[in-house]
């Protein structure tokens, strides 16, 4: 007797409804897992990033077990199939990733560390414009002068 995973069945349904309701959406997968079908140029990627449209003529199967199709690789199609513990975010085309899906325990070791190095030096950066900032204000205490409104004389 199969055993069903709730969490990926309801990652699933989440994906299903994500992709139904927006028609065309990017999903982001880590092609380095050993589980993941995709084709072997693309498979060190943890971060690899596929397009879903409704109006691609092959099917698109998502269910508990991944997400299954055919896609197209520079003109060459190839069957992929992607787990769903390989599958870590969805955004749409345009958007930006926050405003999509992102299941934050399936995001790779090595995704997660650049994005807290990035999230570090951000904040760091912000410390250090606020420091300038403060600076600036406190160096520019003493009111600078109004100018002086110049009339122009006319005759």
């Amino acid at each position: 007797m199969e055993s069903i995973d709730f969490t990926q069945a309801a990652k699933a349904r989440q994906l299903k409804n994500y992709f139904q309701q927006h028609g065309r959406i990017y999903i982001v997968v880590d092609a380095s897992r050993e589980d993941c079908i995709v084709p072997q140029h693309l498979k060190h990627d943890p971060a690899l990033s596929l397009v879903l449209n409704t109006r691609m003529p092959q099917a698109i199967e998502i269910d508990a077990n991944g997400v299954r199709s055919r896609f197209s690789f520079s003109g060459q199609p190839f069957d992929c199939h992607i787990p769903l513990a390989a599958l870590w975010a969805a955004y749409l085309p345009g958007g930006n990733m926050e405003d999509g899906l992102i299941w934050e325990q399936d995001v790779p070791a090595v995704v997660r560390t650049v994005l807290d190095m990035v999230a570090q030096q951000a904040a760091e950066q912000q410390a250090t414009d606020d420091a300038d900032s403060a600076a600036s204000t406190a160096s520019s205490a003493a009111p600078e002068p109004a100018p002086v409104p110049r009339l122009r004389i006319v005759k």
